[in-house]
C-alpha cells in the first residue's frame, strides 16, 4: 500500500513539474485569442506592431501600414526569436512580441494601447504618457473583458484589445464596421443630405454591415434600390482616417448620386465634417484629408474645387 502510495504520488509530482516547464507564455498561446496582422492590412492592429518593434529597436515607420518596411522588419524579429519567419504576425509572434506597459510609462507603445482603447469606445488624448486618464481607460477595458483590472497591460490585456473588432489586420467586414459604429471619432448621419430618411444612411448601413448583413443603397433619384456589401478596404480606409482626424460621414452606399457612383458599388464615402468644422475651400485640413484617402488606396477622391463637392470630400477605393 506504501509503495502504491508512494509511486501514485512520484508520479503526479512529475506530470506538475513537465506542465511548469512550458511556461506561462507557452499555455498563453493556446488560452489567449490574437488577430493575424500581415502584409498589405492596415489600422491600429498594424500600428501596435509596429511600435513594439520600434520600441525593440528596429528601424521602420510607425504608421500603420503594412508594408515592405514592416513585412522586413517583422521577419528579422521572427528569425531572432526562431519563429518562422514568414512575416506573418500570429499567436506565436505576438507572445514574443509583445512589451508590458504601466503607469508612468511613455514611449511608442504607450501610443499604441492609447488607439487601442480609443477603437474600443474609451475617450483619451493619444500622446504615448501613461498617465491618470489612460490608467483609468485601461482599468476599465480590463474590467469589461473579466480580466484582472490591475491597470498593467501585458499579454491578456494587449490579446483582447488587438483581438476583438480590430481595425485592419485579418478582421472581418462585420469586425470593422463594428469598430467604425464604435468609434467616437467616426459620426455617421441618420439622415440624407437630400433630407430623405430610410434604411440606407450612413449609420444605418454601417449598423447592417456590423451585423453581418449588405448595406442598402437608397430607391430614390439616381439610386437603384437593393443593396451591396461594404468592401473592406472602405472599412479600413475611415478607421485609418479616424486616427487623424474626427470627421462626419453623411453618405455611403444609400443617397443619390450620379448613375454609375461607386457609392453603389459598396466603395466610397462622403465626409461633410472634419476635427468639428464643415468641409469648404478653406478648411484647414481638407486637402491633407484628400491627400491621405489617396494614399490608403482611393482613386477617386474629390472635394472643393470639384464640380458638386464643394462641401464634402468624395473618396471612392477601386470596384471590386
Amino acid at each position: 500500500m506504501h509503495k502504491r502510495w508512494a509511486f501514485w504520488f512520484s508520479g503526479l509530482t512529475m506530470a506538475i513539474l513537465v506542465l511548469a516547464s512550458f511556461g506561462p507564455s507557452a499555455r498563453g498561446v493556446a488560452a489567449r485569442t490574437w488577430a493575424t496582422v500581415s502584409n498589405g492590412d492596415t489600422g491600429d492592429n498594424v500600428y501596435t506592431v509596429q511600435a513594439m518593434l520600434k520600441q525593440r529597436g528596429y528601424s521602420l515607420t510607425v504608421d500603420g501600414d503594412f508594408g515592405p518596411g514592416t513585412l522586413s522588419a517583422v521577419k528579422s524579429f521572427q528569425s531572432s526569436k526562431g519563429l518562422s519567419a514568414d512575416g506573418v504576425v500570429g499567436p506565436n509572434t505576438w507572445e514574443q512580441l509583445v512589451i508590458v506597459v504601466r503607469s508612468g510609462d511613455n514611449n511608442i507603445v504607450v501610443n499604441a494601447l492609447q488607439r487601442q482603447l480609443r477603437k474600443h469606445g474609451h475617450s483619451l488624448t493619444v500622446d504615448g504618457d501613461f498617465g491618470a486618464g489612460t490608467l483609468s481607460a485601461v482599468k476599465s477595458f480590463q474590467s469589461s473583458k473579466g480580466l484582472g483590472a490591475d491597470g498593467i497591460v501585458g499579454a491578456d490585456t494587449w490579446a483582447a484589445l488587438t483581438g476583438n473588432a480590430s481595425g485592419g489586420g485579418g478582421s472581418s467586414r462585420a469586425d470593422l464596421a463594428r469598430t467604425i459604429r464604435d468609434s467616437s471619432r467616426i459620426a455617421l448621419a441618420t439622415i440624407h443630405t437630400s433630407g430623405v430618411s430610410d434604411s440606407a444612411t450612413a449609420r444605418q448601413n454601417i449598423v447592417d454591415t456590423a451585423n453581418g448583413g449588405a448595406a442598402r443603397r437608397s430607391s430614390y433619384g439616381n439610386a437603384p434600390g437593393g443593396s451591396v456589401y461594404l468592401a473592406t478596404s472602405l472599412l479600413n480606409g475611415m478607421i485609418t482616417l479616424s486616427q487623424s482626424w474626427s470627421y462626419s460621414v453623411s453618405e455611403i452606399a444609400g443617397g443619390s448620386h450620379s448613375a454609375t457612383s461607386r457609392h453603389y458599388a459598396g466603395v466610397a464615402v462622403d465626409v461633410n465634417v472634419i476635427n468639428g468644422s464643415h468641409v469648404s475651400a478653406s478648411h484647414p485640413n481638407q486637402q491633407s484629408f484628400r491627400n491621405k484617402c489617396a494614399n490608403l488606396g482611393a482613386t477617386e477622391v474629390l472635394g472643393p474645387g470639384d464640380s458638386g463637392h464643394s462641401t464634402h470630400i468624395h473618396c471612392a477605393w477601386p470596384r471590386p
